[in-house]
């Protein structure tokens, strides 16, 4: 691989770099080498996470490199061993620690741990190997069965300690060394998971984290006080790097705020209540069991009445103290100085003094009530406990935070209480409010933390001076990185008027308004004719996209536009989310089809991290300024806390109100418009339609590297005009070359792929059962001509191809009949339970064991064993095959092709060690269908029927 010398440090990069790309290593490496903070701004496709792994582990080789040197010289007495500047050469301020141990660590955060298996995916097309580390909950790590059904975090979490403080959990116990375990860390797809030996993996990270040279972790890990106690991170002379830092800001004032609301409360009491009439049963019964000399009884929970009962008390006094709140006529809530919160809970006995007893309390009951379902949990205690925390550190930034008490607005209903000690209030139910409006303040926690360089960094950061003001700890070092593509591949148009001259402006007085909305829809159905394949349409807000889909189908709009490009909405629901995309997806590279509309929203997840590199993405019409919700008391809080500020004498520190208000929505566009462009061979175009676009101060605040080609249009014609000999030009200039160059413009990692792979088994059958109904209703309308349209593309082969699978799909439901016709209804349950665990687990040791203990202890029953080969995933194929081997002395037919993934394998291969069926090799059969189509399918599954029946 290529050396690159920056900074007086050898980089090894995976090919030979941009110049913006050597132009971010050698900023990197310059927070590193002063032991400042930097904030970094390089568009999506410069090679961003590559670029960042590359300098800073280079760096990180570079310093141990140092320490060698040195001890090296103490041993030769002063002499250099390798003179020159090459080798072991750090900045000249730099203190060099004495031992290994010291050499700074590396942690490294982004948003999910998706995002950073993409990362370890980067990480490994480089020729750095360090020790590496994941941190992750027990919901994602866990492998205890029992602790893993549990439904909610802190009945796992309390179910898991218990075990562990019983040491009845083995896969703990294994972490300790007792059977010697050899674990390896790495990632499998889409999710973090270890090869190991029945260790924990949950423990198994937070003992490696101390031995390992970068850390891996979600923001929330780094940023919440509480969790970084949990983890146990200690940020000493660490290096931070925020990944995809346009969040950040976000997630530093959520990380301390909380809401409490009345059903919070409510939920809390009435499990106390539980836990009090609990106790007392035990209380006397234990009466009764002292008079005859009998054995006491014991519930569990070390806690008197009397402590049960002040707890409820404090819970009382604390909803009493909340409705005894006044609020104004127009019930638009009272805000407070961030103080208030103090003589709020001190008006129900929580003070300073009291705080931790009240915890510990708490604490007890929780662990007292882990393994069962209960709302205790979920509701106030995971409020209160999360929160209260931060108390001891709030005193310091209450300047930063409000109290608001407001009517409550969410959809749970506060519990009906009965007993004597409810409060009889009549008042509306109230939600407490604790917000903070600084996320500079959760910054100067990693400062004080003595954190060696925060880094920033993302594709969408601009403009940085008003980011850096928010964040409220000095960045010295900045870079606002150009793109790596050339001026013929980005066409960027202000359009601000529609084709009948209407102005278009999405302000709140026109945003619904008729003839907004018409010559809105009449821009769209102009551009779906000129940009080619995949366009992104985004909006303001939902109701802005409802009311204007609303309005274009009843003027027939819709239908114009569907014509040309099929509509696709984004879904509200993240469930359906993938169905939508995959639909947009595959209705883009139809070969009859000329292309698709992506209707979605700013801020949504659309504009958050989504491919739409090539075809897919070849237009983003951006309909106006996402501004947030002017009237929500949040914002309002927000933009009067910062005008505030700016008074007090802080006003060079601090954005006003309005400059904030208009950053979010700037912030909002730059990440909707970096959809267009991925790589360094993509290209398409900008269509900012909102004429506020045209003011300085808004076209400032585009990303650097759009800026330079902004251009005016005030007659919509030119803006066609220009944009379809942009499109002509592109399309005869870009070409994809072959061989590793092409490859190496494709390193942004991708979130979503366009062709989806062959499914495994598993999830075959479950697809299986959905009609072709659900793709169509997935447009915005229709997709009348789906079907024919890829019946029409499908040869004899694909055909063919079609039916093997269809005959896995009959084989495999054939062997679960069987399954069940032979096990009780209990095991039966447990082998249906086994399945669906390794579907969502992926948990190959955890499936063997219970199939094994299903299916072995009775020979005739080993062939069902060895058939569950169908439904094990490729790299698990070998595993099983031996495993069988050696369980029930004979394999599962394995070969070396079928450890490939389902996308490298032949479908018409068998996956077990048998002779396949032979598939209908002429037209006539494949026509006919009926039952010669279901006779030959039938054939392909008889074999496992028939070996059952013989076993039996």
């Amino acid at each position: 691989m290529p050396k690159v010398q920056l900074n007086g440090i050898t980089v090894d990069f995976p090919f030979q770099p941009y110049a913006c790309q050597e132009a971010y290593m050698a900023k990197v490496l310059e927070c590193l080498q002063k032991k400042v903070n930097g904030v970094l701004e390089s568009p999506t496709g410069t090679g961003k996470t590559l670029c960042l792994l590359c300098s800073s582990l280079a760096w990180q080789e570079h310093y141990k490199d140092a320490i060698s040197a040195r001890k090296i010289a103490q041993r030769l007495n002063g002499e250099e061993l390798f003179p020159g500047p090459s080798w072991g050469n750090v900045a000249p301020n730099d203190d060099i620690p004495t031992y290994y141990t010291d050499v700074p660590k590396i942690i490294y955060a982004s948003r999910t741990h998706s995002q950073l298996t993409q990362v370890i995916n980067e990480l490994k097309n480089t020729v750095y190997r360090p020790k590496v580390c994941v941190l992750g909950s027990r919901d994602q790590l866990c492998i205890h069965p029992e602790v893993r059904r549990m439904e909610s975090n802190y009945m796992q979490i309390y179910t898991c300690r218990k075990k562990v403080m019983a040491r009845a959990c083995h896969f703990y116990n294994n972490v300790e060394g007792e059977f010697g375990v050899e674990v390896k860390p790495c990632f499998g797809e889409g999710e973090f998971v270890l090869s190991l030996n029945r260790a924990c993996p949950y423990y198994l990270s937070r003992s490696l984290k101390q031995q390992a040279d970068i850390i891996f972790m979600p923001y929330n890990y780094l940023l919440d006080s509480k969790s970084r106690k949990a983890h146990s991170l200690d940020l000493r002379g660490t290096v931070v790097i925020l990944d995809e830092a346009h969040n950040v800001e976000r997630l530093c004032e959520e990380s301390s705020s909380f809401d409490l609301t009345p059903y919070d409360l409510a939920s809390a009491i009435d499990t106390v209540d539980v836990v009090l009439e609990e106790q007392a049963k035990v209380v006397q019964q234990n009466e009764v069991n002292a008079e005859f000399n009998m054995e006491l009884a014991s519930s569990g929970l070390n806690m008197e009445l009397e402590d049960i009962a002040k707890i409820k008390k404090i819970l009382l006094q604390l909803e009493s103290a909340i409705d005894e709140v006044e609020l104004p006529p127009d019930d638009s809530g009272v805000t407070k100085e961030g103080s208030y919160i103090f003589d709020l809970f001190a008006k129900a006995q929580i003070t300073f003094q009291t705080k931790s007893s009240l915890l510990e309390s708490l604490e007890q009951i929780l662990q007292y009530l882990s393994g069962r379902k209960c709302e205790f949990d979920s509701c106030f205690t995971q409020t209160f406990l999360c929160n209260a925390g931060k108390w001891d550190s709030a005193l310091s930034g209450e300047r930063r935070r409000k109290v608001h008490i407001h009517l409550d607005d969410s959809n749970q209903k506060k519990k009906q209480k009965t007993d004597v000690w409810s409060s009889s209030s009549t008042k509306k139910e109230k939600t407490l409010s604790y917000w903070c409006f600084s996320p500079g303040y959760s910054m100067h926690e990693l400062v004080r933390q003595g954190v060696r360089t925060i880094i920033l960094t993302s594709g969408t950061l601009s403009p940085l001076s008003s980011f850096t003001m928010e964040m409220q700890i000095p960045f010295p070092v900045r870079l606002e990185n150009p793109h790596v593509i050339d001026k013929h591949q980005l066409w960027v148009g202000i359009i601000s008027k529609g084709p009948d001259g209407t102005v278009l402006t999405s302000t709140y007085e026109r945003r619904f308004s008729e003839d907004y909305l018409s010559s809105l829809g009449k821009t769209l159905g102009n551009l779906v004719r000129v940009v080619p394949d995949g366009l992104l349409v985004f909006f303001s807000s939902y109701p802005v996209m409802d009311k204007s889909l609303e309005y274009w189908r009843e003027h027939d709009f819709t239908s114009r536009i569907e014509e040309v490009k099929t509509m696709f909405v984004e879904p509200r629901n993240k469930g359906s989310f993938s169905e939508v995309i995959d639909a947009y997806y595959n209705r883009v590279v139809c070969p009859k089809s000329s292309g698709a509309a992506f209707l979605a929203v700013c801020r949504g997840k659309a504009s958050e991290g989504l491919d739409f590199a090539d075809r897919n993405g070849r237009g983003v019409i951006i309909t106006g300024l996402p501004f947030p919700p002017r009237m929500d008391p949040r914002v309002v809080l927000k933009m009067q806390f910062l005008d505030e500020m700016r008074r007090c004498g802080a006003g060079s520190q601090y954005l006003s109100g309005r400059e904030w208000y208009y950053q979010q929505a700037s912030r909002a566009v730059n990440q909707a418009i970096g959809r267009v462009i991925r790589h360094r061979q993509d290209y398409g175009a900008i269509f900012l339609c909102d004429e506020r676009f045209t003011a300085g101060n808004v076209r400032c605040k585009l990303p650097s590297w759009v800026r330079p080609y902004v251009n005016v249009y005030d007659n919509f014609g030119h803006a066609v005009r220009s944009v379809s000999i942009f499109y002509r030009a592109a399309q005869e200039a870009v070409t994809t070359e072959d061989g590793v160059s092409s490859l190496c413009m494709e390193y942004e990692p991708k979130a979503i792929l366009p062709k989806r792979p062959r499914i495994g088994l598993l999830d075959a059958l479950e697809h299986s059962e959905k009609s072709s109904e659900d793709a169509r209703r997935l447009s915005t309308l229709s997709l009348q001509h789906e079907k024919r349209l890829a019946d029409e593309q499908k040869g004899g082969r694909k055909r063919i191809n079609s039916l093997l699978a269809l005959a896995t799909l009959a084989r495999a439901a054939l062997y679960l009949a069987t399954v069940k016709s032979i096990l009780s209804k209990e095991r039966y349950k447990l082998f249906t339970m086994a399945l669906q665990d390794y579907k969502l687990r992926d948990d190959f040791i955890a499936v063997l064991s219970q199939l094994s203990a299903l299916f072995i202890d009775d020979k005739n029953n080993h062939v069902l064993l060895r058939d569950f080969y169908q439904f094990i995933r490729p790299y698990h194929k070998k595993q099983f095959h031996e495993a069988c081997s050696s369980l029930t002395g004979e394999g599962c037919g394995y070969k070396p092709e079928h450890g490939l993934p389902w996308e490298e394998q032949d479908l018409t291969t068998p996956s077990i060690g048998e002779k396949p069926v032979s598939a209908p090799d002429t037209e006539l059969d494949l026509k006919q269908g009926g039952f010669c189509l279901l006779t030959w399918l039938c054939s392909a599954g008889n074999f496992m029927l028939n070996k059952a029946t013989v076993a039996r």
